[in-house]
């Protein structure tokens, strides 16, 4: 037990007594409570159908009849959600009912009765805080019991044994020690009831889990039956000013499982999805249960660990339990081999392989802050020291990959361009590209020669919907363009946008440069595919960002000028987040395949957005913007910033100019969405040419699939059984795209199966 007392939380003011005096109309909450996200983070509320969280039957998954059918559900649930409501879950009603009573009796205890119980230094367990580890943090606006090791409550002395005599105001000398006994039993039995129900229905879910994606059940069983769990008792007093802070901060559980029983009728779990806060309506009599961070490594990321906190009630209180499974100790945590295909760890060096003690009882109290992932990416991405040995990371590999991504340092081209642009200067002969002058080029093309244009509103409206998908899917097949027309992006948001990046584009070198790329880093200032000393170089520069999901984002790469940079992005994000979505679900529906097909893959994943800066040169027939290429992601979203044309598209072997209509958006399909489509829409080559006398400004938004996805064709497309391309892992993918110069089509047709 040495070790886990250093996982304790630092003491601080009770905040159940604290909201007693500090709840009047003129009292002032205490700075480390005041939490500004709380107001300025979007908040989905009274939603319904698909955005609802899913609720799986326990019935329905035991029923021979149903089982199948409701464990499609369940896995949908686990790998796009992380939450479920579980009903008819078979935890008698009584049980519940007596345990809730007991929770709110505690919490009704004086301040000085409860104390009684309160943590020990170095200790988790009893009344307090958690996860409370420097003098300066921020507070969350909460107090909690917790115990450990709910199996053996039934053989030795319990908290609740002294706390229940408190409740029933039962002194020794007034009543029979044999009815304080008598009594205390009952509350005893009540809390091993309810840990005795927990616990079958808890192996019963881990069964499930590992038949809905074809694994033996007891690859998790073997794990988690028989180990500790763990009960954390929530109480979150009202607020007046709910609005300014936090119940519990936003979390991942390191835990397999979690089963959270609302207590009483006061609403406040949110959890993360795209980018959003969903807030929870938690149905009476279910149970509320998520993944754990333990369960998203052990199944290869199958399953998803996600992001949630609590909220606070003005005027009511809110008390929760959270009942956590635990796995064996000595665990070495890393994906099981039933659920990695193949024989490859699809998260490609993602999840570690440490012991669990490791885990749940570090060396360093920052650790078990860590853990309660206030910033879960870049724990999960930079190894912590106790992780390494010998001044090595584990995860060497890993690492050794991530540090091949970044571009060689090249010299700034705008900078460039106004020092080689007189009649009599010379290119550097790096950026001499004589296929331009070379190549066939189709220039002021209409009808059938040029590239299709789809309307967004027709897609939508029933009226014309089906006509317009035929357009549609004709454009991703054999084109692999289209201008996107009536896209619903307000002219607002485009053009805050665009001007934006000019005047970012118009600074000085010098201004520009305080936002330039790291080593071995994408995003930032510079360049991109830049591999070798040698190769040809590009006539550009680019800003890169990653935008989404917002806790992502590395605000030392986003521009502070001009004032309104990061407002524009953050608009134009919002306002195209569902426009790419939906054209994945009619390009299904196009080719008769279930919408959700396509889309679920994207949903809630990585954006990114790179801004492409051209200047002009008067030797614009020798240079290239950008050389030939496909794009890696699943769809491409560009916006014209400016009025001068640059992007040529190759089809038929020749290369075909885009004459980008105003307030279109030029849509194109990406390698990903080739592969997962079984060639049905097609990634096709394109580039970017540059004018002799005017810069050209564009951005184009790229939609990034599920990190650890398994690249291959979906089921939904392969109707004759014939798969036309190598499965890769998503990793791998990104790995080889970033790690060489682009090549046109040629790294897509190395995938296919067949010429």
């Amino acid at each position: 037990m040495a070790e886990v007392r250093t996982i304790g939380s630092l003491p601080v003011p009770n905040v159940q007594a604290l909201a007693g005096t500090c709840n009047g109309s003129d009292e002032q909450i205490p700075e480390r409570y005041i939490r500004t996200e709380a107001t300025c983070e979007e908040v989905i509320s009274n939603y319904h159908g698909d955005m609802a969280i899913p609720i799986i039957d326990l019935n329905k998954l035991l029923s021979p009849q149903s089982s199948e059918e409701e464990c499609v559900k369940l896995r949908s649930a686990c790998q796009y959600w992380g939450f479920f409501q579980l009903i008819n879950h078979g935890v008698p009603e009584e049980v519940i009912e007596n345990f809730r009573s007991n929770i709110i009796k505690f919490f009704s205890l004086p301040l000085d009765a409860k104390k009684e119980y309160s943590q020990l230094p170095n200790s988790l367990e009893g009344y307090g805080q958690t996860f409370v580890f420097s003098e300066d943090q921020k507070l969350d606006w909460g107090d909690m019991l917790y115990l450990q090791g709910l199996e053996i409550l039934a053989h030795s002395p319990c908290i609740f044994q002294v706390i229940y005599q408190k409740l029933c105001n039962l002194p020794s000398d007034k009543h029979p020690l044999p009815l304080v006994n008598q009594r205390s039993l009952k509350i005893r039995q009540s809390l091993d009831q309810y840990s005795s129900e927990t616990k079958s229905l808890s192996l019963c879910l881990f069964e499930f889990l590992a038949k809905a994606v074809g694994a033996e059940p007891e690859s998790l069983l073997g794990i988690f039956e028989e180990q500790p769990r763990g009960m954390r008792m929530n109480y979150y007093p009202p607020c007046r000013q709910s609005d300014k802070v936090i119940g519990l901060s936003p979390h991942t559980d390191v835990v397999g499982l979690t089963l959270l029983l609302q207590v009483n009728d006061v609403q406040g779990l949110q959890i993360k999805r795209d980018g959003k806060w969903f807030s929870v309506d938690a149905l009476s009599g279910a149970f509320i249960v998520n993944i754990g961070d333990t369960l998203e490594i052990l199944s290869n990321g199958k399953f998803k660990s996600v992001e949630h906190r609590a909220m606070i009630h003005p005027n009511k209180e809110r008390i929760s339990t959270a009942l956590f499974h635990y796995p064996r100790d000595d665990l070495l945590l890393s994906p099981l081999p039933e659920f990695v295909k193949d024989g490859k760890i699809l998260s490609n060096g993602k999840f570690r392989s440490v012991e669990h003690r490791a885990v749940i009882y570090p060396n360093k109290e920052r650790l078990s802050a860590a853990l309660f992932n206030y910033a879960r990416k870049d724990m999960m991405t930079s190894p912590l020291p106790e992780f390494v040995k010998d001044g090595k990371p584990k995860d060497e590999l890993a690492m050794a990959e991530a540090r091949t991504i970044g571009s060689i340092s090249v010299p700034n081209v705008q900078e460039l361009a106004g020092t080689c642009n007189g009649t009599d200067e010379q290119i550097p002969e790096r950026y001499i590209r004589p296929e331009v002058s070379s190549d066939e080029v189709i220039k002021n093309n209409h009808g059938d020669m040029s590239i299709p244009i789809i309307d967004l509103d027709k897609l939508i409206s029933p009226q014309s919907s089906q006509e317009e998908c035929v357009k549609l899917i004709s454009a991703c097949q054999y084109w692999g363009f289209f201008q996107l027309i009536n896209h619903g992006v307000p002219d607002e948001v485009t053009e805050n946008l665009k001007n934006d990046l000019v005047e970012f584009f118009s600074q000085p070198l010098d201004a520009k440069k305080e936002y330039s790329q790291l080593p071995n880093s994408l995003e930032g200032y510079g360049q991109a595919f830049v591999v070798s000393d040698n190769q040809k170089l590009d006539w550009a520069d680019m800003l890169y960002l990653q935008i989404c999901p917002t806790e992502s984002r590395d605000l030392r790469f986003w521009p502070n000028y001009p004032a309104s940079f990061r407002h524009s992005i953050d608009a134009y994000s919002s306002a195209t987040e569902h426009i790419g979505l939906s054209l994945m679900q009619f390009m299904a529906k196009a080719v008769g395949v279930e919408p959700k097909s396509l889309s679920s893959v994207f949903e809630g994943q990585a954006r990114g957005l790179r801004m492409n800066y051209y200047p002009p040169c008067l030797k614009a027939d020798k240079v290239l913007g950008l050389s030939p290429h496909t794009d890696l992601d699943g769809l491409t979203l560009l916006l014209q910033v400016n009025d001068v044309q640059g992007l040529q598209i190759n089809k038929d072997g020749k290369w075909f100019s885009v004459n980008a209509l105003n307030d279109a958006l030029i849509v194109n399909i990406g390698d990903t969405l080739e592969i997962l489509s079984n060639g049905k829409f097609r990634s096709v080559e394109h580039r970017a040419v540059v004018h002799p006398s005017r810069e050209r400004i564009s951005a184009a938004l790229f939609y990034y699939p599920c990190q650890d996805l398994a690249i291959s064709p979906l089921p939904d497309f392969v109707k004759d059984g014939k798969v036309k391309y190598k499965t890769i892992s998503y990793q791998d993918l990104l790995i080889e795209y970033f790690t060489a110069e682009l090549d046109g089509r040629n790294r897509l047709e190395k995938l296919k199966l067949e010429p």
